[in-house]
């Protein structure tokens, strides 16, 4: 049962809405209530990667260590043809400017797992499951009144909408969601798959320290290393993203095993392949542990804080998170912009409109940046597929000339890290 009353109501507890509780806890405040719309955390994997601006926000709360020591430290990204590779992302260049020098490779459950136990640690448990259906500013009270589907109502100082990119919160709000302009997503990156895997036999080609991003003519197919996270099997798994052309139609929601080993076969690398006639030691996907589709898309909302007028005076909105922007998972950005949206927020939430306003503005322009970035990464991504072999033959031999540049070099690192777009 919900309490009557509290100064911060979060409304939805992921990644996000955990981490602004307990960075809310680290600032004093202890009347805060979370709820969350499913009766159990979500089962499945969805982000996977955490960069060093956001490890080193989730030190000022005390949650790094252990969300380190559960991961995989990613020394970087290989980018292979089956004639040649090269090293596209060094992170090692990024250890004169922080102590995290990697790309920290974690399923999302897990990082979720572990926020939970410090936030429960700390006092505070989430209520579920509970889904929002009104919201308005109070007339007996100061604050905002949010009713929940059962029909209990609970005023709140402050709501914090952390609520993903369907946020009920958002929409109750009043607040528009959209994309930052009209360019079209290229053909080749409409849609991707997203899928935990176990392969058998294991395949030592697999990096277990780099990210590798194998190119063909027919797309692009992404593996990322989890030596640190096994299955009940005790078998290891790793995740896998590959694209799939507008041209070949909308992938399944869940794939099967059978679609991803045929899209494996089809542009995946000749020594993950199964077809004995490419591959002389033919890999089998024995179990899909997690899969998705994902279609790339990128959207921001107009502003990130509202006040909501009420009899009492009422009370603000604020958003975090995919519930104020979304992107494409190109580039490992998810979930790292709304654990340093939550975080940030904390030291302003109960201070006043005037830095609560600043804050949303700063956050605004970092999530601007973060979407130009990720579009861009989006763009090169279809030049490397492009259909014209003399495009994609010079799009990749370019990148890989700069890309040996150190100022080049250092200046990716940096930008994907999110050092300077904290």
């Amino acid at each position: 049962m919900l309490p009557k009353e509290t100064q911060v109501l979060i409304v939805g507890a992921g990644p996000a809405g955990l981490a602004a509780a307990i960075a809310l806890v680290k600032q004093g405040v202890q009347d805060i209530v979370v709820v969350d719309a499913v009766l159990e955390g979500q089962n499945s994997s969805r982000a996977i990667a955490i960069h060093a601006a956001t490890l080193e926000a989730l030190d000022t709360i005390g949650c790094a260590n252990a969300i380190v020591e559960k991961g995989t430290k990613g020394k970087g990204l290989l980018i292979k043809t089956e004639q040649t590779s090269f090293l596209a992302l060094d992170t090692s260049v990024l250890s004169l400017y922080t102590r995290f020098a990697y790309v920290l490779l974690l399923p999302q459950t897990i990082t979720e797992s572990i926020l939970h136990d410090k936030l429960a640690a700390l006092g505070i448990h989430v209520h579920r499951p509970y889904r929002v259906a009104g919201l308005k500013g109070s007339d007996m009270h100061f604050g905002l009144d949010v009713t929940m589907e059962s029909g209990e109502i609970i005023n709140a100082q402050r709501v914090v909408g952390a609520d993903g990119h369907l946020s009920v919160i958002r929409q109750l709000a009043g607040i528009s969601y959209g994309d930052i302009d009209d360019h079209p997503v290229p053909d080749k990156i409409v849609s991707l798959v997203l899928a935990d895997v176990v392969f058998s036999p294991g395949d030592p080609a697999i990096p277990t320290d780099y990210m590798t991003n194998s190119l063909s003519p027919v797309g692009m197919f992404l593996t990322l290393p989890l030596p640190s996270i096994s299955d009940s099997d005790g078998q290891l798994i790793h995740r896998i993203v590959f694209n799939v052309p507008a041209s070949s139609g909308a992938p399944p929601s869940c794939p099967s095993t059978e679609y991803i080993q045929e899209q494996i076969n089809k542009q995946g690398p000749r020594h993950l392949s199964s077809d004995a006639t490419v591959n002389k030691t033919p890999i089998h996907i024995v179990k899909t542990v997690w899969s998705s589709r994902y279609k790339t898309k990128s959207a921001i909302a107009d502003h990130f804080v509202t006040h909501i007028s009420g009899a009492q005076g009422g009370g603000i909105v604020v958003l975090i998170g995919d519930a104020a922007h979304s992107h494409s998972p190109l580039g490992g950005q998810g979930m790292n912009l709304g654990l340093r949206d939550a975080i940030s927020l904390a030291p302003v939430l109960l201070q006043g409109p005037a830095p609560v306003e600043d804050w949303a503005r700063i956050r605004r322009l970092r999530a601007l940046t973060t979407i130009r970035m990720t579009k861009q990464i989006g763009a090169l991504s279809n030049l490397f597929l492009s259909k014209n072999p003399i495009a994609s033959w010079l799009t990749f031999w370019l990148f890989r000339i700069m890309i040996g540049i150190p100022l080049v070099k250092r200046q990716m690192a940096w930008n994907l890290s999110g050092l300077g777009n904290r």
